[in-house]
C-alpha cells in the first residue's frame, strides 16, 4: 500500500435475506462456504440487488456497509474493482495495494457526499481464490464522526475471509498497517521436558497487540448492549484469527517435537496446559488487559484469557478440537478440549469439552475448582 495511505489509515485508527447468520458471521449467498464477513454485531440488511450487491446498516454506530460481488474477469485486479466502485459512487479516494492471502488485495480511504451528507470511510477489495470473483467492501460514516467510527470500520475489513486459510490469519486491514516482515526472531521454548527451537516474524508482538487494542475499542461499544455476549465472543475470535497466522510455525514446531513422545492428543494437550501453568502471572497494563501471544512466547507475563487463548491457538492449528470459555461473573477464562478421557466439562456446539485451567499449577484436563463449575456463568467462544 502507498505510504500516504498507510499513514492516513494509521492516524484514523489512534443478499438477500437468504444470507444466514452463523456464530456472528454474515455469509452471502453465491460464495463458497469458506467465504464470509465476521461483522461487528448489530448490522441489518437494508437493501440488495439480486445476490451480488448488498447494503447494510449498523445499529450501533452510524456506519453503512456496501458489499459487491463481481464475476470472474470483470476487472483485471482488485485495485481496479475497488477504484471503479468508488468512482461510480463519486467518492474521492486514495487506494493502494496490500499483500494478503497469497495475492494482492486493495484498500482505500475515501470521502465525498453520500445521500446529501459529507462522508468518510474505508473500503477494500480482494479476489476469492476458489472462484476468481472479486469482493468489494465500502464502509462509510458522517465525516464529522470519522474519529469515533474509524476503528469500527477497520474491524469490518479485518472480518473479511476469502477462504479457509484467511480464517486463521491476520485480517486485511491489520495487514496493511503491519505488513509481514521477512525477518524472524528465534525463540526457545521448554515444554514437557523438551527444548523447542522455533521463530516468530519480527514485529509480530507489536502487530498483535495493536489488533487487540483496536478490537477492545469495538468491544467497548457493546458493554451495556443486549449484544454484549456476542460482541465478547467476536472480540476473542478476532484475536484468535490474528494469532493463528502469527503462531503457525511455532504451533507446528511444538507439535512435531512433542507429539512423538505423547500417548495421545490429550497427553499432548496436558503438556501444553502444564507449560502455561508455569508462566509468570501478570496483568497486561493496557486497557484490554490481554497480552498478545507472540509477546508471551518472548517472555512477557500473562493471565488466564491470554494463556487459554494460547493453548486454543496451538491445538486448533494442529487440528485438535479446542475452545475458549470466558466468564464475566467469575472474571476468569479457561480452555476446553474434546477428549475421550473422563473428566469435568462444559457442553458447546453439541460437544463436551473437558476444562483446563491455566492458572492452577498441577491441574489436569477435566478438572475445575468447585466454585467455578456453574456452566450458566460461562460463555463458549467457538473457534473455526
Amino acid at each position: 500500500m502507498t505510504s500516504n495511505a498507510k499513514k492516513i489509515i494509521a492516524s484514523a485508527a489512534a443478499i438477500l435475506l437468504s444470507a444466514v447468520s452463523f456464530a456472528g458471521r454474515t455469509r452471502f449467498s453465491g460464495l463458497p462456504e469458506s467465504v464470509f464477513i465476521d461483522l461487528p454485531e448489530g448490522f441489518r440488511l437494508e437493501n440488495h440487488i439480486g445476490d451480488t450487491s448488498f447494503l447494510l446498516q449498523s445499529t450501533v454506530l452510524p456506519v453503512k456497509l456496501a458489499v459487491r460481488i463481481y464475476e470472474t474477469q470483470a476487472f483485471p485486479s482488485a485495485h481496479d474493482a475497488l477504484s471503479a466502485s468508488l468512482e461510480k459512487l463519486g467518492l474521492k479516494h486514495e487506494a493502494g495495494t496490500v499483500s494478503w492471502q497469497g495475492g494482492t488485495a486493495a484498500l482505500a480511504i475515501h470521502s465525498g457526499t453520500v445521500a446529501g451528507e459529507e462522508s468518510f470511510g474505508y473500503s477494500a477489495a480482494a479476489a476469492v481464490p476458489e472462484t476468481g470473483r472479486t469482493v468489494t467492501l465500502i464502509s462509510w460514516c458522517p465525516e464529522k464522526l470519522k474519529e469515533s467510527c474509524s476503528i469500527f470500520m477497520g474491524s469490518i475489513i479485518d472480518g473479511l475471509c476469502i477462504g479457509s486459510e484467511s480464517c486463521f490469519s491476520p485480517g486485511l486491514f491489520t495487514s496493511s498497517l503491519f505488513p509481514e516482515s521477512d525477518e524472524t526472531e528465534k525463540i526457545t521454548l521448554s515444554i514437557g521436558g523438551k527444548t523447542i527451537s522455533t521463530q516468530l516474524r519480527s514485529g509480530a508482538g507489536e502487530a498483535a497487540q495493536d489488533l487487540i487494542s483496536r478490537e477492545y475499542v469495538v468491544l467497548g461499544l457493546y458493554l451495556t448492549s443486549p449484544l454484549w455476549k456476542e460482541a465478547l465472543t467476536r472480540y476473542y475470535r478476532m484475536i484468535f484469527k490474528d494469532s493463528c497466522g502469527r503462531l503457525k510455525e511455532v504451533s507446528f514446531d511444538i507439535y512435531r517435537t512433542l507429539a512423538p513422545h505423547c500417548a495421545d492428543e490429550t497427553d499432548f494437550a496436558q503438556k501444553l496446559l502444564s507449560w502455561t501453568q508455569g508462566f509468570a502471572y501478570e496483568r497486561n497494563q493496557t486497557e484490554s488487559d490481554f497480552t498478545a501471544l507472540p509477546l508471551i512466547l518472548a517472555g512477557a507475563g500473562s493471565d488466564c484469557d491470554s494463556r487459554s487463548m494460547l493453548i486454543a491457538v496451538i491445538l486448533q492449528s494442529v487440528h485438535i478440537d479446542s475452545i475458549l470459555f470466558v466468564s464475566r461473573e467469575y472474571s476468569h477464562a479457561i480452555a476446553g478440549l474434546v477428549s475421550d478421557h473422563p473428566g469435568f466439562g462444559f457442553k458447546a456446539a453439541g460437544k463436551l469439552y473437558l476444562t483446563g485451567d491455566t492458572t492452577v499449577t498441577g491441574a489436569t484436563w477435566g478438572t475445575i475448582a468447585a466454585d467455578l463449575g456453574d456452566s450458566r456463568k460461562w460463555i463458549p467462544v467457538e473457534l473455526p
